[in-house]
């Protein structure tokens, strides 16, 4: 009965929303550029700028900004708005590509992944193959006596462990048969 009711429990938090503390909000590309220092000092800046022209032309009628002077703050604003409008869209066009190249490094990451794994089952066969062919030749009882391998363990009888003025080992291959003896 208990696991009746801790179900219940479960479904109720569900219900209730509490198991959403868990994630993290995720903001998007464009709050994070359009919050960012920036983007936001220009952009305050030339909406005050221009708050400060619309105020003073609509309730002064311009006698606090008048002539060039209210002309060049004019034109300031509009150059704190440019400087804005273009720190975002490049802020953007980087997120993008940002996220594209993420996009493309996981797709990559994901195709080394799989030659490797092609690779190591590759590398696997070659050495059950390697085993395989060592195995069988372990187990062959006939020695090849001009191979160095072979050799080794029958050097006395090549004459290699006696030394003896004047004398070499003889070297002697025998016919290759088929036959075993």
């Amino acid at each position: 009965m208990s696991a009746v009711l801790d179900f219940r429990e479960l479904r109720d938090k569900v219900l209730a929303g509490e198991m959403d503390e868990d994630e993290e909000p995720v903001e998007s590309a464009g709050k994070m550029e359009f919050t960012s220092n920036e983007v936001i000092i220009p952009l305050c800046g030339g909406v005050g700028l221009l708050g400060g022209l619309a105020y003073d032309t609509w309730v002064n009628h311009g006698g606090m900004f008048g002539g060039a002077l209210g002309k060049g703050l004019l034109a300031l604003s509009g150059l704190l708005l440019g400087v804005a409008g273009g720190t975002y869209r490049r802020g953007m066009e980087a997120q993008t590509e940002k996220d594209r190249y993420e996009k493309l490094l996981d797709e990559s990451q994901s195709v080394i992944e799989e030659q490797q794994e092609e690779l190591e089952s590759l590398e696997a066969e070659n050495e059950e193959k390697e085993a395989e062919e060592q195995a069988e030749a372990e187990n062959s009882y006939q020695y090849d006596y001009l191979n160095a391998e072979d050799s080794f363990f029958h050097g006395p009888s090549l004459g290699m462990g006696v030394s003896a003025f004047g004398q070499e080992g003889v070297l002697y291959r025998p016919k290759q048969t088929d036959m075993p003896w």
